[in-house]
């Protein structure tokens, strides 16, 4: 039987996932798959994936490429499936844990922060929107829906990286256990580096689609690669603002009052079958 802080206990445990196994398997989907697509793609069809409007020559296949061709493209879409549903879970669980931190929050912010926090769940929620899309409408199928698709996508992603760094910051009023030290030091880091490659990424598009400048596009791969695997690593680290919960399924008892809170236990905690 495991309790549940100021919840009463959940009976019958049927399903525990700690987050931290939650956490890899979600980031990994997309990690792995993007890896093969590219590697495969890279050596099997390579003339194919380095095709460009400009026809200049080019070394290095931008993602939309490596994954809009089968049968890559069918691995990418069935792990960015599997990959969104979570992140989905991941957004409502954040909305929620910045509503329970509304007492660290200081007094002038308050209002603020209200609003924030609904703005950083809509902004998270249409980049994962965004992200299932653009995996499911190829740049082959339909370029100009494709990449209006992407351009919300790195708008969105940009922005709910910014003001969730801030609002990971408001909600502790700068006072930082260690862990959150680690986890806000690396959301900075992530997003500086995101930014930066966002930066090379609309510099080199321009050289390509307008001057046509050779090899200006294989950078415009290289910082499309940046931007996807540090994406990856700024969600990674809710591993560390939530490494001691886990996901559970089970019977609530009768006395305790239903939400849509997350029910967390402690993974250290945990002897055996029984959660104490």
């Amino acid at each position: 039987m495991a309790k549940i802080k100021n919840r009463g206990t959940v009976e019958d445990l049927t399903l525990n996932v700690p987050f931290w196994h939650f956490a890899i398997v979600t980031v990994s989907l997309p990690g792995i798959s993007l890896a093969v697509c590219f590697i495969t793609a890279f050596i099997f069809r390579f003339e194919d994936v380095n095709e460009t409007m400009c026809e200049v020559k080019n070394f290095i296949p931008s993602i939309s490429a490596v994954t809009g061709i089968t049968p890559q493209t069918y691995l990418w879409r069935t792990c960015i499936a599997l990959h969104s549903a979570p992140r989905f879970a991941v957004n409502l669980i954040y909305y929620n844990h910045y509503v329970s931190q509304i007492h660290r929050v200081l007094p002038h912010r308050i209002s603020k922060y209200k609003f924030l926090i609904k703005l950083n769940y809509w902004l998270n929620f249409i980049e994962n929107s965004c992200l299932t899309l653009v995996a499911y409408i190829t740049n082959r199928e339909n370029y100009p829906v494709h990449e209006k698709i992407f351009v919300v996508f790195m708008v969105t992603s940009l922005c709910y990286m910014l003001l969730n760094t801030i609002l990971f910051n408001w909600s502790r009023s700068g006072v930082f256990t260690e862990t959150e030290k680690t986890s806000y030091y690396w959301k900075k880091v992530m997003f500086a580096s995101i930014a930066t490659a966002t930066a090379g990424l609309v510099f080199f598009f321009i050289l390509h689609r307008i001057y046509c400048v050779v090899g200006a596009f294989s950078v415009f791969s290289v910082c499309e690669y940046i931007i996807a695997y540090t994406n990856m690593g700024y969600h990674f680290t809710g591993y560390l603002d939530f490494k001691d919960h886990t996901f559970m399924f089970g019977l609530l008892s009768s006395d305790v009052r239903h939400s849509n809170g997350a029910a967390v236990t402690n993974n250290n905690t945990r002897s055996k079958n029984k959660v104490q």
